[in-house]
């Protein structure tokens, strides 16, 4: 019997070093603490099926990286949901092994797409996607967050995640979620802080995407924070994710064009 992806009302998708590899991740439903590898539960899922080459057919079905699972389309998402739905039944059931759901704490997050097919501004502009950079870069200058759009199959938007536009390189948050999310962009560090609602982004109208695609939302005016200099710690925060970041030496002052 096919498990019920309406278990999992918000499909949210990370990206994890583990074992030396960035791979796919889903925060555990009842355990948000925990993240699940998705695909080694799908290899587990299609042995005890008695499926033949469970791990040949585990990559076709629910990859371990996310660029894979959006150039597949609405389909394989569908299948990460319901991995995702089977290791929260495993769970309730009798808990899930380490080796499929490990705990956040000590975690190093990579980008959520660490080989994007392409990385353009909202103007089209093409950007390195070679050096993209993930949570706890440095950055060479005052950060100006932003959302970026994520491309699937069919030239459709997935979802979003955090992006900053840095002189060497884009640096995304770790997480994608596949909503659009409600709340505030929020950026703070010297004790004090500037947001926007998320609502200043609606009605933007983008082109198709390619799979694999980051299309970087033009990202807010908003005031500088005082007594930001080398060495200082920033939080980006949007309703999915918090990013800290740190400044590196002789900041530059961006201006918003």
């Amino acid at each position: 019997m096919a498990e019920d992806p309406g278990m999992i009302p918000e499909l949210q998708l990370g990206t994890v070093e583990w074992e030396g590899r960035c791979l796919m991740v889903a925060p555990l439903p009842s355990d948000p603490g925990r993240v699940v590898d998705l695909h080694r539960v799908e290899r587990v899922r299609l042995a005890k099926l008695g499926e033949g080459h469970s791990e040949i057919l585990a990559e076709a079905t629910v990859p371990p990286r996310i660029r894979a699972v959006l150039e597949a389309g609405p389909r394989a998402l569908q299948r990460v949901r319901q991995a995702l739905a089977y290791a929260e039944k495993w769970e309730r059931r009798s808990g899930l092994p380490e080796d499929l759901a490990l705990p956040l704490e000590g975690l190093r997050f990579c980008p959520c797409l660490p080989e994007p097919s392409a990385i353009r501004r909202a103007d089209g502009r093409a950007l390195d996607r070679v050096s993209v950079r993930g949570p706890l870069a440095a950055l060479s200058q005052l950060p100006l967050p932003t959302l970026a759009v994520i491309g699937m199959h069919g030239g459709r938007s997935a979802g979003f995640c955090l992006a900053l536009e840095e002189p060497e390189g884009v640096v995304l948050g770790g997480w994608l979620t596949f909503r659009w999310p409600e709340g505030h962009l929020e950026i703070s560090g010297a004790g004090h802080s500037r947001s926007i609602p998320v609502e200043a982004w609606e009605g933007l109208s983008l082109p198709l995407l390619q799979p694999g695609e980051v299309r970087l939302l033009p990202p807010p005016r908003l005031r500088p924070i005082p007594g930001l200099g080398a060495g200082s710690w920033v939080e980006v925060k949007a309703p999915f994710e918090v990013l800290r970041l740190q400044l590196g030496g002789d900041i530059s002052h961006p201006t918003v064009q």
